[in-house]
């Protein structure tokens, strides 16, 4: 069964992010705008910084789920550069994700570093190292991520760049399309074999990877107050 205040002070959160940003959004605010007590959004969350973090792992699962229709639906979605492309649009086109990627580095630090935060973030390299691990297995990725320690970093310098560029000036006259057709290639070049890959390499990876997303569905689920986890 779904928590009714729990969802409400969510999107209450969500809603005042988007308009004010971190800093100028308060408990109080928060409250307010779900039409609950500042002690009741307590009962749920200890401080700001976990309520943010469950906002933002809220985002993440549905997110997730939706990523996971697509594998389904068409299994060369698996391939690293089609899913960072993906990755990114949706990204730059949620508000919310969108400022915290660009945003301020040291408030995304203080979010992550919250207890929430801290279980999102390990579990998500977690998941990544394995479905890197995937696709090396099926021919999909040139490195070994359990051999190449380096690997991770290797991958986030480029995804991570491409964030903090956005409100660059100079970067040219390039849209969102353009901006991640860029990612993908610059990924697809530096990271899977020149090769295009068989029809039953992508199938395989695919059904491999489902079980991945499952466990990794259900450890945000474990995240968020129950209910709430495709809450919009």
């Amino acid at each position: 069964m779904a928590d009714d205040k729990a969802t409400r002070i969510l999107d209450a959160a969500e809603a005042l992010l988007v308009r004010f940003g971190y800093r100028r959004t308060s408990i109080d605010d928060v409250a307010r705008r779900a039409g609950v007590g500042k002690g009741t959004v307590y009962l749920y969350w200890p401080s700001k910084s976990e309520l943010v973090a469950t906002v933002l792992t809220r985002q993440s699962a549905q997110m997730l789920a939706e990523q996971h229709a697509r594998v389904t639906a068409d299994p060369a979605e698996v391939q690293l550069h089609r899913s960072m492309r993906w990755s990114f649009l949706q990204i730059m086109r949620r508000p919310l994700a969108r400022a915290f990627a660009v945003g301020d580095r040291d408030v995304l630090g203080e979010v992550m570093a919250s207890g929430s935060g801290g279980l999102f973030v390990t579990g998500k390299i977690e998941t990544t190292v394995g479905y890197l691990t995937v696709l090396h297995r099926h021919g999909l990725l040139v490195d070994d991520p359990v051999a190449d320690p380096a690997l991770l970093y290797r991958l986030s310098a480029p995804i991570t760049g491409a964030f903090l560029l956005e409100d660059t000036p100079g970067m040219g006259d390039l849209d969102l399309e353009d901006k991640a057709d860029a990612l993908a290639t610059t990924l697809r070049r530096a990271f899977e074999p020149a090769a295009e890959p068989s029809p039953d390499a992508l199938r395989a990876a695919a059904d491999e990877l489902d079980d991945l997303f499952e466990r990794w569905r259900g450890e945000l689920a474990k995240a968020l107050p129950n209910g709430t986890e495709y809450a919009s």
